[in-house]
């Protein structure tokens, strides 16, 4: 790759380098939220007191909300590095196109399914009586819709990422997201299935 304009040849550091760090790093914040978001649910639907619960409302509470941000970063340092193959690559690419209607359809379930039932979860959490979880709460907490788009999300990011570095054509970037959807909710059932039979 030819170094563009912002060029510092006594490191060899190109701004095409710097953007696609910044891209990079931004996934890998959306991932590393993501990871804690999975955690707290596992343990929001096996804790056996409402005490065990609290902590775990209060970090889904917390950094769900940081998930479309970081989903902001991903999309602004993408369409930077478009912007800077000067042709090389462009919105109109099938590979580019299912990333992003993937990001916005994820994102768009996420504040229209996901977001409402993890903020009434964590408002019937703050307002239960300590002791044992009820049966009422611990529905909640195992609610397919939460875990599905939860699962389906991170999922369909990381076939994003496969898309993102093997660049098919966008009849193969659509079958590896709609693959990788399915594995997240395969995945989702199973674990709801293994937390209800405990």
């Amino acid at each position: 790759m030819r170094p563009g304009p912002c060029y510092c040849p006594a490191v060899g550091i190109t701004e095409y380098g710097v953007v696609l760090f910044l891209h990079i790093g931004a996934v890998i914040v959306g991932f590393m939220i993501a990871g804690v978001l999975h955690v707290s649910l596992h343990c929001l639907v096996r804790a056996k007191t409402v005490a065990e619960m609290r902590p775990f409302a209060r970090l889904v509470h917390r950094l769900e909300p940081l998930l479309p941000i970081s989903a902001v970063f991903i999309l602004g340092f993408g369409a930077w590095l478009i912007h800077l193959t000067h042709g090389g690559i462009g919105w109109g690419d099938g590979w580019i196109l299912v990333a992003l209607i993937t990001l916005v359809v994820v994102e768009g379930l996420a504040g229209a399914l996901l977001a409402p039932r993890t903020k009434e979860l964590i408002a019937a959490i703050d307002v239960a009586p300590d002791g044992a979880v009820s049966t009422e709460l611990r529905k909640q907490a195992a609610n397919p819709i939460i875990w599905d788009i939860a699962h389906t999300g991170t999922v369909g990011f990381l076939g994003v990422v496969l898309v993102m570095t093997n660049q098919p054509s966008g009849g193969g970037a659509s079958a590896i997201v709609v693959i990788a959807v399915a594995i997240g909710i395969v995945l989702s059932r199973l674990q709801l299935r293994a937390a209800a039979s405990r």
